[in-house]
């Protein structure tokens, strides 16, 4: 299940996009749509697959989100604004992540750090 979507909430920006209409996307997401994938691992206790979209920019981005509860990842807007070799960058630092944290792989780390963000 995709966690979260655009929002039409601007609560908090002071960037001009705070008084554009329609969905936001990207870097202001990454909180409450973090917020709500770790409701969601919290009330299925991991027995739904969740993927975790809004904000995801960087390898630690995306580890807070495995740890929160994502079994996958959606990249789209820093996608568009770094290129492709981001989905390596981002790969390669959740490698040197997990190792860190003595996860042998990925599945090992989902939702290990939901309760933080609830």
């Amino acid at each position: 299940m995709i966690a979260t979507n655009t929002t039409v909430s601007r609560d908090g920006l002071t960037s001009p996009e705070r008084v554009e209409t329609g969905g936001l996307s990207g870097a202001p997401l990454f909180e409450p749509s973090t917020r709500v994938l770790a409701y969601l691992s919290h009330i299925t206790q991991g027995d739904i697959p969740l993927i975790g979209v809004g904000g995801i920019s960087s390898a630690d981005d995306a580890y807070a989100k495995i740890r929160a509860g994502a079994s996958a990842l959606q990249l789209y807007s820093a996608l568009v604004y770094k290129g492709l070799g981001l989905v390596t960058r981002i790969n390669r630092g959740l490698d040197a992540l997990l190792e860190r944290d003595g996860f042998a792989n990925v599945s090992e780390a989902v939702g290990t750090n939901r309760e933080d963000w609830l």
